[in-house]
Protein backbone atom coordinates (compact mmCIF):
# COMPACT_ATOMS: atom_id res chain seq x y z
CA UNK A 1 0.00 0.00 0.00
CA UNK A 2 1.17 3.52 -0.78
CA UNK A 3 2.66 5.13 2.37
CA UNK A 4 0.86 8.41 1.74
CA UNK A 5 -2.49 6.59 1.49
CA UNK A 6 -1.68 4.68 4.68
CA UNK A 7 -0.91 7.94 6.45
CA UNK A 8 -4.17 9.49 5.25
CA UNK A 9 -6.14 6.48 6.49
CA UNK A 10 -4.42 6.68 9.87
CA UNK A 11 -5.18 10.41 10.19
CA UNK A 12 -8.74 9.86 9.03
CA UNK A 13 -9.12 7.10 11.66
CA UNK A 14 -7.77 9.40 14.36
CA UNK A 15 -10.20 12.13 13.33
CA UNK A 16 -13.09 9.69 13.54
CA UNK A 17 -11.91 8.60 16.98
CA UNK A 18 -11.69 12.20 18.22
CA UNK A 19 -15.08 12.96 16.68
CA UNK A 20 -16.64 9.94 18.41
CA UNK A 21 -15.10 10.94 21.76
CA UNK A 22 -16.33 14.53 21.31
CA UNK A 23 -19.86 13.34 20.52
CA UNK A 24 -19.79 11.01 23.49
CA UNK A 25 -18.72 13.73 25.93
CA UNK A 26 -21.21 16.19 24.45
CA UNK A 27 -24.05 13.69 24.69
CA UNK A 28 -23.28 12.90 28.30
CA UNK A 29 -23.04 16.58 29.21
CA UNK A 30 -26.31 17.43 27.51
CA UNK A 31 -28.18 14.56 29.10
CA UNK A 32 -26.86 15.17 32.59
CA UNK A 33 -27.77 18.86 32.31
CA UNK A 34 -31.29 17.66 31.57
CA UNK A 35 -31.45 19.32 28.13
CA UNK A 36 -33.25 16.27 26.85
CA UNK A 37 -34.19 16.73 23.22
CA UNK A 38 -34.67 13.17 22.01
CA UNK A 39 -35.28 10.84 24.92
CA UNK A 40 -38.04 8.81 26.50
CA UNK A 41 -40.33 8.52 23.53
CA UNK A 42 -41.79 5.11 24.25
CA UNK A 43 -45.17 4.88 22.56
CA UNK A 44 -46.68 3.36 25.69
CA UNK A 45 -45.52 6.21 27.94
CA UNK A 46 -44.94 9.59 26.30
CA UNK A 47 -46.15 10.78 22.88
CA UNK A 48 -43.21 13.07 22.28
CA UNK A 49 -39.52 12.95 21.45
CA UNK A 50 -38.86 16.16 23.38
CA UNK A 51 -39.02 16.16 27.17
CA UNK A 52 -38.02 19.30 29.05
CA UNK A 53 -38.50 20.43 32.63
CA UNK A 54 -41.11 23.16 32.88
CA UNK A 55 -42.92 22.13 29.72
CA UNK A 56 -46.16 20.28 29.27
CA UNK A 57 -45.87 16.59 28.46
CA UNK A 58 -48.07 15.04 25.80
CA UNK A 59 -49.45 11.92 27.44
CA UNK A 60 -50.79 8.69 26.02
CA UNK A 61 -54.09 7.14 27.02
CA UNK A 62 -52.16 5.05 29.55
CA UNK A 63 -51.85 7.94 31.98
CA UNK A 64 -53.85 10.76 30.39
CA UNK A 65 -56.97 9.67 32.25
CA UNK A 66 -55.20 10.18 35.56
CA UNK A 67 -54.76 13.87 34.83
CA UNK A 68 -58.42 14.15 33.97
CA UNK A 69 -59.04 12.92 37.52
CA UNK A 70 -56.86 15.73 38.87
CA UNK A 71 -53.88 13.57 39.79
CA UNK A 72 -50.21 14.30 39.57
CA UNK A 73 -47.93 11.54 38.31
CA UNK A 74 -44.63 10.05 39.40
CA UNK A 75 -43.50 7.90 36.47
CA UNK A 76 -40.56 5.51 37.04
CA UNK A 77 -38.88 3.94 34.02
CA UNK A 78 -36.69 0.93 34.79
CA UNK A 79 -34.03 -0.46 32.52
CA UNK A 80 -33.40 -4.14 31.99
CA UNK A 81 -33.66 -5.73 35.48
CA UNK A 82 -30.31 -7.51 34.94
CA UNK A 83 -28.58 -4.14 34.43
CA UNK A 84 -30.54 -1.92 36.80
CA UNK A 85 -28.32 -0.98 39.73
CA UNK A 86 -30.86 0.77 41.97
CA UNK A 87 -34.17 -0.57 40.67
CA UNK A 88 -35.12 -2.57 43.78
CA UNK A 89 -34.46 0.28 46.21
CA UNK A 90 -36.33 2.80 44.03
CA UNK A 91 -39.34 0.50 43.62
CA UNK A 92 -39.42 -0.14 47.39
CA UNK A 93 -39.27 3.60 48.00
CA UNK A 94 -42.05 4.28 45.49
CA UNK A 95 -44.31 1.68 47.13
CA UNK A 96 -43.86 3.43 50.45
CA UNK A 97 -44.44 6.89 49.01
CA UNK A 98 -47.65 5.74 47.32
CA UNK A 99 -49.10 5.04 50.77
CA UNK A 100 -48.23 8.54 51.96
CA UNK A 101 -49.86 10.39 49.08
CA UNK A 102 -52.88 8.12 48.71
CA UNK A 103 -55.10 9.37 45.85
CA UNK A 104 -53.45 12.73 45.10
CA UNK A 105 -50.48 11.30 43.21
CA UNK A 106 -50.45 8.32 40.85
CA UNK A 107 -47.24 6.28 41.01
CA UNK A 108 -46.48 4.28 37.86
CA UNK A 109 -43.53 1.89 37.45
CA UNK A 110 -42.74 0.54 33.99
CA UNK A 111 -40.21 -2.24 33.50
CA UNK A 112 -37.48 -2.37 30.89
CA UNK A 113 -38.96 -5.13 28.78
CA UNK A 114 -42.31 -3.29 28.54
CA UNK A 115 -40.62 -0.21 27.14
CA UNK A 116 -38.04 -1.82 24.89
CA UNK A 117 -40.78 -3.70 23.12
CA UNK A 118 -42.66 -0.45 22.41
CA UNK A 119 -39.88 1.30 20.52
CA UNK A 120 -39.71 1.80 16.78
CA UNK A 121 -37.57 3.73 14.30
CA UNK A 122 -39.25 7.03 15.15
CA UNK A 123 -38.37 6.83 18.83
CA UNK A 124 -35.02 7.24 20.50
CA UNK A 125 -33.98 3.90 21.92
CA UNK A 126 -34.08 3.79 25.66
CA UNK A 127 -31.84 0.77 25.42
CA UNK A 128 -29.01 2.94 24.10
CA UNK A 129 -29.69 5.62 26.67
CA UNK A 130 -29.72 3.28 29.65
CA UNK A 131 -26.74 1.19 28.66
CA UNK A 132 -24.66 4.07 27.31
CA UNK A 133 -25.31 6.95 29.68
CA UNK A 134 -27.15 5.97 32.84
CA UNK A 135 -25.41 2.64 33.47
CA UNK A 136 -28.71 0.99 34.26
CA UNK A 137 -30.04 3.59 36.70
CA UNK A 138 -33.84 4.05 36.85
CA UNK A 139 -35.23 7.41 35.64
CA UNK A 140 -38.16 9.06 37.43
CA UNK A 141 -40.36 11.80 35.92
CA UNK A 142 -42.42 13.99 38.24
CA UNK A 143 -45.41 15.48 36.39
CA UNK A 144 -47.80 17.88 38.11
CA UNK A 145 -51.60 17.96 37.83
CA UNK A 146 -51.40 20.27 34.81
CA UNK A 147 -49.18 17.83 32.95
CA UNK A 148 -46.01 19.91 33.36
CA UNK A 149 -42.73 18.07 33.91
CA UNK A 150 -41.38 19.36 37.24
CA UNK A 151 -38.36 17.17 37.92
CA UNK A 152 -36.30 14.27 36.61
CA UNK A 153 -34.49 12.03 39.08
CA UNK A 154 -31.73 9.68 37.93
CA UNK A 155 -31.25 6.77 40.32
CA UNK A 156 -32.24 7.15 43.96
CA UNK A 157 -34.01 10.12 45.47
CA UNK A 158 -35.58 10.87 48.84
CA UNK A 159 -39.01 11.56 50.25
CA UNK A 160 -37.90 15.09 51.11
CA UNK A 161 -37.08 15.80 47.46
CA UNK A 162 -40.52 14.59 46.46
CA UNK A 163 -42.20 16.58 49.27
CA UNK A 164 -40.62 19.75 47.87
CA UNK A 165 -42.74 19.18 44.75
CA UNK A 166 -45.85 17.55 46.22
CA UNK A 167 -46.81 18.26 49.87
CA UNK A 168 -47.79 15.09 51.71
CA UNK A 169 -51.54 14.68 51.84
CA UNK A 170 -51.81 11.65 54.14
CA UNK A 171 -49.19 10.42 56.62
CA UNK A 172 -48.02 6.87 56.03
CA UNK A 173 -49.77 4.15 58.01
CA UNK A 174 -47.00 2.13 59.62
CA UNK A 175 -47.28 -1.27 61.30
CA UNK A 176 -45.02 -0.95 64.35
CA UNK A 177 -43.74 -3.79 66.53
CA UNK A 178 -41.51 -3.90 69.61
CA UNK A 179 -39.40 -6.98 70.38
CA UNK A 180 -37.79 -7.06 73.82
CA UNK A 181 -35.00 -9.55 74.54
CA UNK A 182 -34.89 -10.93 78.08
CA UNK A 183 -33.35 -13.92 79.83
CA UNK A 184 -35.72 -16.75 80.66
CA UNK A 185 -35.94 -20.49 81.09
CA UNK A 186 -37.91 -23.29 79.50
CA UNK A 187 -38.58 -26.88 80.48
CA UNK A 188 -36.90 -29.48 78.25
CA UNK A 189 -38.10 -32.92 79.31
CA UNK A 190 -38.07 -32.02 82.99
CA UNK A 191 -34.82 -30.05 82.90
CA UNK A 192 -34.62 -26.27 82.93
CA UNK A 193 -32.70 -24.63 80.09
CA UNK A 194 -31.62 -20.99 80.20
CA UNK A 195 -32.77 -19.15 77.08
CA UNK A 196 -33.30 -15.72 75.62
CA UNK A 197 -36.84 -14.72 74.76
CA UNK A 198 -38.63 -12.16 72.62
CA UNK A 199 -41.31 -10.56 74.80
CA UNK A 200 -41.03 -13.42 77.28
CA UNK A 201 -41.79 -16.36 74.97
CA UNK A 202 -40.06 -18.98 72.81
CA UNK A 203 -40.80 -18.66 69.94
CA UNK A 204 -41.29 -14.91 70.02
CA UNK A 205 -44.68 -13.34 69.22
CA UNK A 206 -46.01 -13.87 65.71
CA UNK A 207 -45.71 -10.81 63.47
CA UNK A 208 -48.53 -10.74 60.91
CA UNK A 209 -48.99 -8.02 58.29
CA UNK A 210 -50.49 -7.61 54.83
CA UNK A 211 -48.45 -7.63 51.65
CA UNK A 212 -47.43 -4.05 50.89
CA UNK A 213 -47.73 -2.81 54.50
CA UNK A 214 -45.01 -0.49 55.76
CA UNK A 215 -43.31 -2.15 58.74
CA UNK A 216 -41.12 -0.67 61.48
CA UNK A 217 -39.61 -2.78 64.27
CA UNK A 218 -37.83 -1.71 67.45
CA UNK A 219 -35.45 -4.09 69.25
CA UNK A 220 -35.07 -3.52 73.01
CA UNK A 221 -32.22 -5.40 74.70
CA UNK A 222 -32.87 -6.13 78.38
CA UNK A 223 -30.51 -9.11 78.45
CA UNK A 224 -26.83 -9.27 79.32
CA UNK A 225 -25.64 -10.07 75.78
CA UNK A 226 -25.46 -8.38 72.39
CA UNK A 227 -28.27 -8.96 69.88
CA UNK A 228 -29.54 -7.90 66.46
CA UNK A 229 -32.38 -8.73 64.05
CA UNK A 230 -32.59 -10.57 60.73
CA UNK A 231 -35.77 -10.76 58.63
CA UNK A 232 -35.47 -14.23 57.13
CA UNK A 233 -37.09 -14.61 53.70
CA UNK A 234 -38.30 -11.01 53.43
CA UNK A 235 -37.16 -8.75 50.61
CA UNK A 236 -35.99 -5.71 52.56
CA UNK A 237 -34.51 -2.52 51.12
CA UNK A 238 -30.73 -1.94 51.08
CA UNK A 239 -30.83 0.31 54.15
CA UNK A 240 -32.46 -2.37 56.33
CA UNK A 241 -30.23 -5.08 54.85
CA UNK A 242 -27.19 -3.08 55.95
CA UNK A 243 -28.68 -2.59 59.43
CA UNK A 244 -29.20 -6.35 59.74
CA UNK A 245 -25.53 -6.93 59.05
CA UNK A 246 -23.96 -4.10 61.01
CA UNK A 247 -26.24 -3.12 63.90
CA UNK A 248 -25.48 -4.76 67.24
CA UNK A 249 -27.65 -3.68 70.17
CA UNK A 250 -25.68 -3.66 73.41
CA UNK A 251 -27.24 -4.68 76.76
CA UNK A 252 -29.50 -1.92 78.08
CA UNK A 253 -29.96 -0.25 74.69
CA UNK A 254 -32.60 -0.25 71.97
CA UNK A 255 -32.61 0.31 68.22
CA UNK A 256 -35.35 1.03 65.68
CA UNK A 257 -34.77 -0.50 62.27
CA UNK A 258 -35.67 1.38 59.10
CA UNK A 259 -39.10 1.07 57.55
CA UNK A 260 -39.57 -1.54 54.84
CA UNK A 261 -42.37 -2.84 52.65
CA UNK A 262 -43.68 -6.28 53.66
CA UNK A 263 -43.00 -8.63 50.75
CA UNK A 264 -43.12 -11.23 49.38
CA UNK A 265 -46.31 -12.70 50.78
CA UNK A 266 -45.78 -15.98 52.59
CA UNK A 267 -44.36 -17.72 55.65
CA UNK A 268 -41.14 -16.12 56.90
CA UNK A 269 -39.10 -15.81 60.10
CA UNK A 270 -37.34 -13.21 62.19
CA UNK A 271 -34.41 -14.10 64.41
CA UNK A 272 -31.27 -12.76 66.05
CA UNK A 273 -28.50 -11.76 63.66
CA UNK A 274 -25.67 -11.90 66.19
CA UNK A 275 -23.77 -15.20 66.71
CA UNK A 276 -26.75 -16.96 65.17
CA UNK A 277 -25.71 -20.56 65.85
CA UNK A 278 -25.92 -19.93 69.59
CA UNK A 279 -28.67 -17.33 69.73
CA UNK A 280 -31.12 -19.30 67.60
CA UNK A 281 -30.37 -22.36 69.73
CA UNK A 282 -31.34 -20.33 72.76
CA UNK A 283 -34.75 -19.28 71.52
CA UNK A 284 -34.40 -16.00 69.62
CA UNK A 285 -36.74 -16.60 66.69
CA UNK A 286 -40.36 -16.10 65.68
CA UNK A 287 -42.80 -16.31 62.75
CA UNK A 288 -43.21 -13.38 60.35
CA UNK A 289 -46.35 -13.90 58.27
CA UNK A 290 -47.09 -11.70 55.24
CA UNK A 291 -50.65 -12.23 54.03
CA UNK A 292 -51.15 -11.87 50.27
CA UNK A 293 -53.29 -9.05 48.90
CA UNK A 294 -55.50 -11.69 47.31
CA UNK A 295 -55.13 -14.12 50.21
CA UNK A 296 -56.92 -17.42 49.69
CA UNK A 297 -59.38 -18.13 52.47
CA UNK A 298 -59.17 -21.31 54.54
CA UNK A 299 -61.44 -22.55 57.30
CA UNK A 300 -58.51 -22.74 59.72
CA UNK A 301 -54.82 -21.90 59.80
CA UNK A 302 -52.02 -23.10 62.07
CA UNK A 303 -48.40 -21.86 62.29
CA UNK A 304 -45.69 -24.19 63.62
CA UNK A 305 -41.95 -23.63 64.05
CA UNK A 306 -39.72 -26.68 64.51
CA UNK A 307 -36.42 -26.54 66.38
CA UNK A 308 -33.94 -28.99 67.91
CA UNK A 309 -32.03 -28.89 71.19
CA UNK A 310 -29.41 -30.94 73.02
CA UNK A 311 -30.40 -32.60 76.30
CA UNK A 312 -26.80 -32.08 77.48
CA UNK A 313 -27.43 -28.34 77.49
CA UNK A 314 -30.58 -28.58 79.60
CA UNK A 315 -28.64 -30.72 82.10
CA UNK A 316 -25.86 -28.17 82.28
CA UNK A 317 -23.30 -30.59 80.81
CA UNK A 318 -22.52 -28.55 77.72
CA UNK A 319 -22.39 -24.91 76.67
CA UNK A 320 -24.09 -23.79 73.48
CA UNK A 321 -20.81 -22.31 72.33
CA UNK A 322 -20.60 -21.60 68.62
CA UNK A 323 -23.01 -24.35 67.58
CA UNK A 324 -20.32 -26.61 66.11
CA UNK A 325 -21.75 -29.10 63.60
CA UNK A 326 -20.68 -32.10 65.70
CA UNK A 327 -22.69 -30.65 68.59
CA UNK A 328 -25.67 -30.18 66.31
CA UNK A 329 -25.69 -33.91 65.57
CA UNK A 330 -26.22 -34.49 69.30
CA UNK A 331 -29.50 -32.55 69.26
CA UNK A 332 -31.94 -35.13 70.57
CA UNK A 333 -34.85 -32.92 71.67
CA UNK A 334 -37.33 -31.46 69.19
CA UNK A 335 -39.77 -28.65 69.90
CA UNK A 336 -42.76 -27.50 67.90
CA UNK A 337 -43.51 -23.94 68.95
CA UNK A 338 -43.18 -24.08 72.77
CA UNK A 339 -43.89 -27.82 73.15
CA UNK A 340 -41.32 -30.62 73.43
CA UNK A 341 -42.12 -33.56 71.17
CA UNK A 342 -42.30 -36.75 73.21
CA UNK A 343 -44.80 -38.84 71.27
CA UNK A 344 -47.47 -38.85 73.97
CA UNK A 345 -48.43 -35.15 73.86
CA UNK A 346 -49.16 -34.20 70.23
CA UNK A 347 -50.75 -30.85 69.46
CA UNK A 348 -54.45 -31.22 68.70
CA UNK A 349 -55.83 -29.36 65.68
CA UNK A 350 -59.61 -29.28 66.11
CA UNK A 351 -61.59 -29.17 62.88
CA UNK A 352 -64.92 -30.09 61.35
CA UNK A 353 -65.64 -32.47 58.53
CA UNK A 354 -65.10 -30.84 55.12
CA UNK A 355 -62.89 -27.98 56.36
CA UNK A 356 -59.79 -26.98 54.42
CA UNK A 357 -56.86 -26.24 56.71
CA UNK A 358 -53.62 -24.41 55.94
CA UNK A 359 -50.57 -25.32 58.01
CA UNK A 360 -47.55 -23.01 57.84
CA UNK A 361 -44.35 -24.90 58.74
CA UNK A 362 -40.83 -23.57 59.38
CA UNK A 363 -37.60 -25.17 60.56
CA UNK A 364 -35.34 -22.87 62.59
CA UNK A 365 -33.27 -25.76 63.96
CA UNK A 366 -30.00 -27.27 62.76
CA UNK A 367 -31.30 -30.63 61.55
CA UNK A 368 -33.76 -31.85 58.87
CA UNK A 369 -37.23 -32.60 60.27
CA UNK A 370 -39.56 -34.98 58.44
CA UNK A 371 -43.36 -34.89 58.78
CA UNK A 372 -45.54 -37.72 57.50
CA UNK A 373 -49.33 -37.68 57.16
CA UNK A 374 -50.82 -40.91 55.76
CA UNK A 375 -53.93 -39.04 54.62
CA UNK A 376 -51.88 -36.89 52.26
CA UNK A 377 -51.58 -33.11 51.85
CA UNK A 378 -50.90 -30.49 49.19
CA UNK A 379 -47.70 -28.42 49.21
CA UNK A 380 -48.68 -24.96 47.94
CA UNK A 381 -45.80 -22.65 48.93
CA UNK A 382 -42.07 -22.98 49.49
CA UNK A 383 -40.13 -20.22 51.27
CA UNK A 384 -43.08 -17.89 50.76
CA UNK A 385 -43.36 -18.45 47.02
CA UNK A 386 -46.22 -20.20 45.23
CA UNK A 387 -45.24 -23.55 43.76
CA UNK A 388 -46.13 -23.58 40.07
CA UNK A 389 -47.32 -27.19 40.17
CA UNK A 390 -49.03 -28.08 43.45
CA UNK A 391 -47.44 -31.22 44.92
CA UNK A 392 -49.51 -33.92 46.62
CA UNK A 393 -47.43 -35.77 49.21
CA UNK A 394 -47.62 -37.97 52.27
CA UNK A 395 -44.29 -36.83 53.73
CA UNK A 396 -42.10 -33.74 53.67
CA UNK A 397 -38.56 -33.16 54.91
CA UNK A 398 -38.00 -29.57 56.04
CA UNK A 399 -34.35 -28.60 56.00
CA UNK A 400 -32.90 -25.84 58.21
CA UNK A 401 -34.27 -22.42 57.34
CA UNK A 402 -36.94 -23.76 54.98
CA UNK A 403 -40.63 -22.87 55.13
CA UNK A 404 -43.59 -24.63 53.54
CA UNK A 405 -47.33 -24.07 53.39
CA UNK A 406 -49.38 -27.25 53.18
CA UNK A 407 -53.14 -27.75 52.86
CA UNK A 408 -55.10 -30.67 54.29
CA UNK A 409 -58.80 -31.43 54.05
CA UNK A 410 -60.75 -32.90 56.96
CA UNK A 411 -62.43 -35.60 54.88
CA UNK A 412 -64.09 -37.62 57.65
CA UNK A 413 -64.49 -37.66 61.44
CA UNK A 414 -61.72 -39.15 63.56
CA UNK A 415 -58.25 -38.47 64.92
CA UNK A 416 -55.64 -38.31 62.19
CA UNK A 417 -51.98 -38.03 63.31
CA UNK A 418 -48.99 -36.35 61.69
CA UNK A 419 -45.75 -38.21 62.47
CA UNK A 420 -42.36 -36.60 63.04
CA UNK A 421 -38.84 -38.00 62.77
CA UNK A 422 -35.28 -36.86 62.21
CA UNK A 423 -33.34 -39.08 59.83
CA UNK A 424 -29.97 -37.79 58.65
CA UNK A 425 -29.73 -38.40 54.88
CA UNK A 426 -26.65 -40.18 53.58
CA UNK A 427 -23.76 -37.75 53.16
CA UNK A 428 -25.32 -34.89 55.10
CA UNK A 429 -23.53 -35.75 58.33
CA UNK A 430 -20.20 -35.58 56.53
CA UNK A 431 -21.15 -32.27 54.96
CA UNK A 432 -22.19 -30.79 58.30
CA UNK A 433 -19.02 -31.78 60.14
CA UNK A 434 -16.88 -29.99 57.58
CA UNK A 435 -18.87 -26.78 57.14
CA UNK A 436 -18.08 -23.39 58.63
CA UNK A 437 -21.00 -21.26 59.79
CA UNK A 438 -20.45 -17.49 59.37
CA UNK A 439 -22.18 -15.18 61.81
CA UNK A 440 -24.08 -12.89 59.49
CA UNK A 441 -24.92 -12.53 55.84
CA UNK A 442 -27.42 -11.16 53.40
CA UNK A 443 -27.65 -13.72 50.64
CA UNK A 444 -29.03 -11.67 47.80
CA UNK A 445 -32.65 -11.39 46.80
CA UNK A 446 -33.99 -14.47 48.61
CA UNK A 447 -32.64 -13.04 51.87
CA UNK A 448 -31.78 -16.28 53.66
CA UNK A 449 -29.27 -16.62 56.47
CA UNK A 450 -26.71 -19.39 55.75
CA UNK A 451 -26.81 -21.01 59.17
CA UNK A 452 -30.46 -21.87 58.60
CA UNK A 453 -30.50 -22.37 54.84
CA UNK A 454 -28.72 -25.65 54.13
CA UNK A 455 -31.77 -27.19 52.48
CA UNK A 456 -32.37 -28.42 48.96
CA UNK A 457 -32.95 -26.11 46.05
CA UNK A 458 -36.49 -24.80 45.42
CA UNK A 459 -38.89 -27.43 44.21
CA UNK A 460 -36.98 -30.36 45.73
CA UNK A 461 -38.75 -31.63 48.80
CA UNK A 462 -37.63 -34.88 50.40
CA UNK A 463 -36.08 -36.72 47.49
CA UNK A 464 -34.25 -39.94 48.27
CA UNK A 465 -30.60 -39.52 49.23
CA UNK A 466 -27.93 -42.02 48.38
CA UNK A 467 -25.90 -43.75 51.06
CA UNK A 468 -26.58 -44.68 54.65
CA UNK A 469 -28.95 -42.82 56.95
CA UNK A 470 -28.76 -42.16 60.67
CA UNK A 471 -31.95 -42.00 62.71
CA UNK A 472 -31.52 -39.29 65.32
CA UNK A 473 -35.13 -39.11 66.53
CA UNK A 474 -37.56 -41.98 65.93
CA UNK A 475 -40.97 -41.40 64.37
CA UNK A 476 -43.65 -40.29 66.85
CA UNK A 477 -46.95 -38.38 66.59
CA UNK A 478 -46.45 -34.61 66.61
CA UNK A 479 -49.85 -33.27 65.48
CA UNK A 480 -53.31 -34.77 65.50
CA UNK A 481 -56.11 -33.47 63.30
CA UNK A 482 -59.23 -34.11 65.38
CA UNK A 483 -62.23 -34.03 63.04
CA UNK A 484 -65.83 -33.89 64.21
CA UNK A 485 -68.88 -34.40 62.00
CA UNK A 486 -71.41 -31.82 60.91
CA UNK A 487 -69.57 -30.22 58.00
CA UNK A 488 -67.65 -26.96 57.70
CA UNK A 489 -69.32 -23.84 59.05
Amino acid sequence: MDMSKSKKLEIRGQRKGFLFLYCLMTSVFCLLSLQLEDVFASQEILKTSKVKIGEKVLLTDLIKGLHEEGKAIVLVLLSNPMQCTNCDSVVDFIEGEAKRYKDDVAFIVKGGQDMLGAMDEETVTLKRLYGFVTMGEPWTFVIDKEGVLQKIFIGRFTGKELEDIFPISVPAEIKEFILTVREGEINLNGNKAMVWTYNGTVPGPEIRVREGDTVKIKLVNESGAKHGLFFHGLSVNPRVALQEQEIVVEPGYEYTYGEFIAKPAGTHLYHCSWNMAEHLSRGLYGAFIVEAKDEQKFDKEFVYILSDWSSKVSKGEEHYGAGHPRTMLDNDITTINERVITGDNPIIMDSREGEKIRIRLANIGHLPHTLRFPGGFLITHEDGYIISVTQERESLTIYPGKRYDIVVTATKPGRWPFYHSIVMPGGMEERLTGVEFPEKTHEGHRHESPEVSTGDSPGKFNDDHEGHTRELVKEVPILVMSVTGGGAK
